[in-house]
């Protein structure tokens, strides 16, 4: 499935829920997985309505994954992780109205996906809420995976590199349109081949290999310096920009690995 291609765009209003499930709905049946349009339609509905009452714009569905596991995703600009609360024991699972007048949305998700969770990135998309929707409600709701890069990096632990041992790089008229979608692809890429690291580690060896590499480009990002400029110029819309940054010397290799 061509993952970067299944977007919808939603307004934060209302009939959004009702675009998103429709939405949703038609890609799961053309891509052939109809099975799972129903637990879908259920989940991304609760997602969707959480994203308007309590995010920031702009919004938008994501169906991305492979075939045998889509993947249904929903983003906003909000950096605040969602929040599950366990429901009773008493809640039928197999009843819609129930879950949304008691407000357990979340908990609909977990009960109607093979796994879900969220990521958190400051820097890149925001908050990206995601699941993995089952062919049938499961008994025990599955717990949610929270990925927040900022909590990540900083449980590596690693030394910040000194000064002296920075490799010097220049970069002379340096688009900054492309640079700006090259950002965010690669930040898109990361989350993708990471969450299909998750879903089978045997079957996309691949993927965790560049889960694991992925991180360390990050480590070294946060420690270039001299990019001011470029921000500054993604900022107010300037088509080119000269650079001459500082970079870590292991950064060549790390992104040759890619």
């Amino acid at each position: 499935m061509p993952w970067n291609k299944r977007t919808l765009a939603l307004p934060a209003s209302p009939p959004s829920v009702r675009l998103a499930r429709d939405w949703v709905t038609g890609v799961l049946v053309d891509i052939g997985r109809p099975e799972l349009a129903e637990s879908a339609r259920l989940a991304v509905s609760e997602l969707v309505t959480n994203a308007i009452l309590h995010a920031d714009p702009p919004m938008t569905v994501h169906v991305r994954g492979t075939v045998e596991h889509p993947r249904i995703e929903v983003t906003d600009q909000s950096l605040v992780p969602p929040l599950q609360r366990h429901s009773a024991d008493d809640i039928d699972v197999d009843d819609e109205f129930s879950w949304s007048t008691v407000g357990r949305g979340l908990d609909l998700v977990a009960s109607y996906a093979l796994r879900w969770g969220a990521d958190i990135d400051a820097r890149g998309s925001g908050k990206v809420v995601w699941f993995e929707p089952a062919t049938e409600p499961r008994e025990t709701p599955t717990e949610g995976a929270l990925f927040d890069l900022d909590e990540v990096m900083a449980e590596r632990g690693e030394v910040p590199l000194d000064r002296s041992e920075m490799a010097s790089v220049t970069l002379l008229n340096m688009p900054v349109e492309l640079f700006a979608h090259l950002r965010q692809h690669f930040n898109e890429l990361g989350r993708e081949l990471r969450l299909l690291a998750l879903t089978d580690p045997e079957e996309y060896p691949l993927a965790v290999e560049f889960a694991e590499v992925y991180l360390q480009v990050e480590h070294e990002r946060r420690h270039v310096t001299g990019l001011e400029l470029l921000d500054e110029a993604m900022e107010s819309g300037a088509e080119s920009v000269d650079l001459t940054y500082l970079a870590p010397p292991s950064a060549p290799g790390s992104m040759g690995r890619l």
